[in-house]
């Protein structure tokens, strides 16, 4: 049975007013309340349908609301959902722009962004160890996670080339023996024509 459209409006606004921490953290709770409290889809589907939203255009925590406003109320929880969450952001940057414009107050709200970074940086770290907790479940994953990591930090690897070769290495580890298998095949069924091809071209040239 679908949740009435305001029930997920205050739901989710409820995720907006404590969304403090960037995208980590926002995901990270919208995981411990509608994954491991309410269970409205298992932890596998989560983990696939972020990884979609990772790989597409804009917010991930945003785009998470929508879906879990989809399940439970269709096309009005989506909007009701996404509405919810982005709305106490929206305010909040709203009146902070028109104070730091307007009331001259830009070298305090400096000075008390500074002091807020440490605090935001502890729940980008908390929500980090609890994200990675649920995707990171081995060594070789571990090792591709940190690897991705240092590409993406020390060196100018863009983005999704980086996604692409750890998502190749974790195939690889998963189902390597059957790509082999598979694989050599295809090659052969591919190369083989390819030869011939040539080395006729090759015979008839020199006739």
């Amino acid at each position: 049975m679908a949740d009435p459209p305001l029930a997920i409006f205050r739901r989710f606004l409820h995720f907006g007013l404590l969304a403090w921490g960037g995208p980590a953290a926002q995901i990270a709770m919208i995981k411990r309340e509608c994954v491991d409290e309410e269970g409205w889809v298992d932890e596998e589907t989560f983990r696939k349908t972020l990884a979609v939203y990772q790989v597409l255009p804009g917010p991930e925590a945003h785009e998470l609301c929508v879906y879990f406003g989809r399940i439970h109320g269709g096309k009005l929880g989506a909007l009701a959902a996404g509405l919810g969450f982005m709305l106490p952001g929206f305010v909040l940057m709203l009146g902070l722009s028109i104070l730091y414009v307007e009331a001259g107050l830009s070298h305090e709200l400096d000075e008390l962004f500074y002091g807020l970074a440490a605090a935001v940086a502890a729940l980008i770290a908390r929500a980090c160890v609890r994200l990675g907790s649920s995707f990171v479940t081995d060594l070789p994953l571990a090792l591709i996670a940190i690897g991705a990591f240092a590409l993406t930090h020390f060196t100018s690897a863009s983005f999704v080339l980086v996604l692409a070769g750890a998502g190749l290495l974790y195939e690889l580890r998963v189902n390597g023996a059957r790509i082999v298998r598979i694989g050599a095949p295809a090659i052969a069924a591919v190369a083989v024509p390819v030869i011939t091809v040539s080395l006729t071209a090759a015979i008839f040239s020199r006739g």
